[in-house]
């Protein structure tokens, strides 16, 4: 028989944890409440969810506190809590690490251990106890994730910093903007970081877009006027794999610039972000991925005009992988399949890890009429991304003009289902 034992938190308590953060900033001032501290107060009840937290239970023996250790336990977060709300927060560290070494499964207190440590600089401490939060708070871990990835970034743990944001995003971060924009922004950076800059740029659109959206009056002022995002649109678009803070002094007027010109992209401002890329590209014709960036603009309205620009960005970078993965797709799209061939062979040898190229590859082969090749490139971008559904969908039109309709049929299924659960996260 399973036995739950409660712990401290409950809806009410959470309600007076959230009205406490913004009384405590309005009576201190701007600035004087450490920000993983206010998002702590702020987001305590989005974390918890406002519900009963329990213990875990193991072969029918409860493992939180009973009788005198209750007591202790009850008395050190008592004590806890008084010393985080007075500000003493070498004090409400050590008092917490007590607590929850009583009792192991209050996801409140590693919470507020987490975002005291962190905005302590003492960052090993808190990535222990989000892991901590994460693992036993299980309404609403997403917030936790997130502080868990801003802590590892803090550490340079890039890898697993990028793998907790986004598991924090997907399962929801909550309704702080500030601390959403702040997970989106690493996010994106962290995603440019690791060669995918195109998800990079989704990333960083939606900041733009949370920023436009709390300044409705003049929305594209409030997202031009901030330069942190600016300059990490320009790495992403210009695909220059570095973090903002490592920006080459000499590269800075550049990215800034091309930063200025995604951003109006994001905010859907075409006309003035079509004049900027022009003059960009007249002004630095030879710096990388200055065409390609613009070719990738003129895609949606001028497809011969941005053909132009990749091929000149070939001139400039003969060996961009992501230059001729575009020109392969755009003429898969015209039905131009042995001069897109040729396009997708060299990029699939230049990036043989990236899976768009092997896809489009595989549509060029179909649409020779090669339903073999197609289908061995193919299984190699679905081996490389197996949750992509344009790779099943292709694989399936393969198999099924092979005559191979059970396996085509199988394919589509799991299209199917990826493409589900891709809408699903969308909305």
């Amino acid at each position: 028989m399973e036995i739950t034992v409660p712990l401290r938190t409950h809806p009410a308590k959470a309600v007076m944890f959230r009205e406490t953060a913004k009384s405590t900033q309005r009576k201190r001032g701007p600035g004087v409440l450490p920000l993983a501290l206010a998002l702590a107060l702020a987001l305590t009840g989005l974390a918890l969810g406002g519900s009963t937290a329990f213990c875990a239970v193991t072969g029918g023996i409860a493992t939180g506190p009973a009788g005198s250790d209750a007591q202790s336990f009850d008395h050190l977060a008592a004590q806890a809590e008084a010393a985080m709300n007075a500000n003493q927060i070498p004090r409400a560290i050590r008092l917490y690490e007590q607590a929850t070494a009583l009792q192991p499964a209050w996801s409140e207190g590693w919470w507020y251990l987490g975002t005291m440590s962190f905005d302590a600089n003492q960052l090993n401490k808190a990535r222990n106890a989000f892991l901590h939060f994460v693992s036993v708070e299980h309404r609403d871990p997403g917030p936790g994730y997130g502080m868990l990835g801003l802590t590892e970034f803090r550490l340079k743990d890039y890898h697993d910093a990028l793998a907790a944001l986004e598991r924090g995003r997907e399962l929801g971060l909550g309704t702080n903007p500030e601390f959403v924009h702040r997970v989106l922004y690493v996010d994106g950076t962290l995603f440019n970081l690791s060669r995918e800059p195109e998800i990079a740029l989704i990333r960083l659109t939606l900041v733009a877009n949370q920023i436009a959206a709390a300044h409705p009056k003049m929305p594209e002022d409030a997202v031009l006027a901030d330069t942190d995002l600016l300059d990490a649109f320009g790495l992403a678009a210009l695909r220059i794999h570095k973090l903002p803070t490592e920006i080459p002094q000499d590269q800075a007027f550049l990215i800034r610039r091309a930063g200025y010109a995604q951003a109006l992209i994001a905010m859907q401002d075409r006309v003035a972000a079509g004049k900027e890329l022009k003059q960009l590209v007249a002004e630095y014709s030879s710096v990388h991925n200055m065409h390609y960036m613009y070719g990738v603009y003129l895609l949606k309205e001028n497809p011969p005009a941005a053909i132009a620009q990749f091929r000149k960005e070939l001139v400039v970078s003969p060996k961009s992988a992501a230059a001729h993965i575009q020109l392969a797709l755009e003429y898969l799209r015209v039905a131009d399949y042995k001069k897109g061939l040729q396009y997708a062979q060299t990029a699939t040898a230049l990036a043989p890890k990236n899976f768009v190229a092997h896809v489009a590859c595989g549509e060029l082969w179909l649409g020779l009429g090669n339903n073999n090749r197609a289908i061995h490139e193919l299984q190699i971008a679905i081996g490389l991304a197996p949750g992509s559904p344009d790779a099943h969908f292709a694989l399936s039109r393969a198999l099924s003009a092979a005559g191979r309709s059970r396996q085509a049929a199988k394919q589509r299924a799991e299209f199917e289902r990826l493409r589900a659960l891709s809408n699903s996260a969308n909305h």
